[in-house]
C-alpha cells in the first residue's frame, strides 16, 4: 500500500508548479496568497482533496494560516470524492482527471483574476443562499484584497455592490454576537484595511520573506 508521501508525490506530479509545504500539503505563492491542495485525511484508510487558498496580507501568522476559501475535489456525478488509501493507485487517474477539469485554470504558472472568481462563486454555490456572514467575510476580504493588488478601480467597486448586497441579509443581533462589532463597524474596518495599497504590499512581501514561502514556485494573477 502506498504511503501518504508517495501519493502526495503523485498529485505533485499532476500539478508540477505545487511543491510540498507540510506532510499534507502541496502549494504555490500566487502573489499576494498561497493556492495549493491540502490531502486530508478522512477516517483512518481514506483521504479526500481540497484546493486552498492562504491569505499572504494578514499581520498574524495564525491567520495566515486560515483558508479564504476552499472547495473540495468531487467526482463527475458532482459527490464528494473519498479515496481509499489502499485503492489510491486504482483511484488517482480518474481523480486526477476530476481535479484538472476542477482546478486546471487555478495551479498553473498564469491565472486569471475571472477564473479565480469563478472558482470562488463555483465553490461557494453550497451556502450562497444560506447569507451565513461566517462563509463570507474571509471571501470578501480575498476579493477587496485581489481588486487592491491589481489596483482596478472598477472591479474595487463591484465588490463593493457585492457586499452592500449581501450583508443586507445579515441578522445585525445575531452578527453583532458572532463578530462583537456592528455589521457597519466590520464593513468599514474591511475596507481600511485594504484602503492603503503600499501598506498592503509592504505586508503581503514581508510575509513572502518566510523562508518556507520563499522556497514555492511563483505563479501571476493578472486581469
Amino acid at each position: 500500500m502506498m504511503n501518504m508521501k508517495q501519493i502526495l508525490d503523485d498529485w505533485q506530479g499532476l500539478f508540477p508548479i505545487l511543491s510540498p509545504h507540510t506532510a499534507s500539503t502541496l502549494y504555490m505563492k500566487a502573489d499576494f496568497v498561497l493556492i495549493g491542495l491540502r490531502l486530508e485525511k478522512v477516517m483512518s484508510d481514506a483521504y479526500r482533496v481540497v484546493l486552498e487558498c492562504l491569505p499572504l496580507w494578514e499581520q498574524e501568522k495564525s491567520r495566515m494560516k486560515v483558508p479564504v476559501f476552499s472547495w473540495e475535489l468531487y467526482d463527475k456525478k458532482g459527490m464528494q470524492f473519498f479515496i481509499k488509501t489502499s485503492l489510491h493507485e486504482y483511484l488517482f487517474p480518474t481523480a486526477a482527471e476530476c481535479a484538472k477539469e476542477q482546478f486546471g485554470m487555478l495551479l498553473k504558472d498564469n491565472i486569471l483574476s475571472g477564473d479565480l472568481c469563478e472558482c470562488i462563486r463555483k465553490a461557494s454555490l453550497a451556502f450562497a443562499t444560506q447569507h451565513n456572514p461566517t462563509n463570507w467575510h474571509r471571501i470578501f476580504a480575498f476579493k477587496l484584497a485581489l481588486a487592491s493588488y491589481l489596483n482596478d478601480a472598477r472591479f474595487l467597486a463591484e465588490v463593493k455592490q457585492e457586499i452592500e448586497k449581501e450583508i443586507r441579509h445579515w441578522d445585525s443581533d445575531r452578527f453583532s454576537a458572532l463578530f462583537l462589532k456592528s455589521k457597519e463597524e466590520w464593513e468599514a474596518d474591511l475596507y481600511r484595511q485594504f484602503e492603503d495599497r503600499e501598506v498592503l504590499l509592504e505586508r503581503i512581501h514581508a510575509n513572502m520573506d518566510d523562508k518556507k514561502i520563499t522556497r514555492l514556485k511563483s505563479s501571476h494573477i493578472s486581469l
